[in-house]
């Protein structure tokens, strides 16, 4: 979270004297993986909301086209009861802080087409959405894998306090996303294309009578979504 901080605030003592269009901008994405225990295959597949403050430079620096500010909240369809009970709607789950910085490249001769990779860095709790159990079904009825995000990071002590949490309860993790983009009214509302991956590491838990078993495994977590955005200065 320090560097999320850090990284910020310098790009926010750049002169405000350059010419920059600021946006607020929505996005919905679709989000999928399958993780593999030892008894079985696990698949996670949840849709995503943004909401951002994005400042784009103009002209564009070197390396650097602009940056966004965010909140993202996650839409998850559990499975409870060992996958006995489907369609669990949890809109409390999956909760982030983001920074985006992004590069724009014009591919028409009047700007209304571009194209260009980001980088995102998210920080928050994933919840359960990221966090399922399931039982062998070919087992004795005590055989199960258990797969969950390794979280990485703390939460400050007034989110733990409010919200009951454990201090070491937060996910850190990057983003990387190349989107196609389509200025409409003079560039008062911008329409991107998004396609990229998360990158998310898991630990796994199978257990049986024998005991429990743990891994790690890093997912490269494919996501494709759209982000729109109204131009406000």
């Amino acid at each position: 979270m320090r560097r999320a901080v850090a990284i910020a605030f310098l790009i926010c003592l750049i002169p405000h004297s350059a010419r920059a269009d600021g946006r607020i901008n929505f996005r919905f994405d679709f989000n999928k993986t399958n993780v593999k225990g030892a008894y079985n295959g696990i698949g996670f597949d949840w849709q995503g909301l943004e909401f951002e403050f994005d400042k784009e430079f103009r002209p564009s620096r070197l390396l650097l086209s602009g940056f966004a500010l965010g909140v993202r909240r996650e839409l998850f369809y559990a499975f409870t009861g060992f996958g006995g009970v489907k369609d669990v709607d949890r809109w409390d789950e999956g909760t982030y802080l983001t920074l985006r910085l992004y590069r724009s490249f014009e591919i028409s001769s009047n700007r209304s087409w571009g194209i260009g990779p980001s980088f995102s860095i998210l920080y928050g709790v994933p919840g359960t959405t990221l966090d399922r159990t399931l039982a062998n079904r070919y087992g004795d009825g005590f055989d199960y894998t258990h797969v969950f995000p390794l979280r990485n990071t703390d939460l400050p002590g007034l989110i733990t306090d409010q919200a009951d949490l454990v201090v070491n309860a937060a996910l850190f993790y990057p983003e990387v996303a190349v989107a196609v983009r389509k200025r409409l009214a003079n560039g008062g509302i911008n329409l991107e294309w998004i396609g990229g991956v998360r990158i998310i590491r898991f630990g796994i838990v199978d257990s049986n009578a024998r005991g429990d078993a743990f891994s790690e495994k890093t997912k490269l977590i494919p996501t494709i979504g759209m982000r729109v955005g109204f131009k406000i200065f």
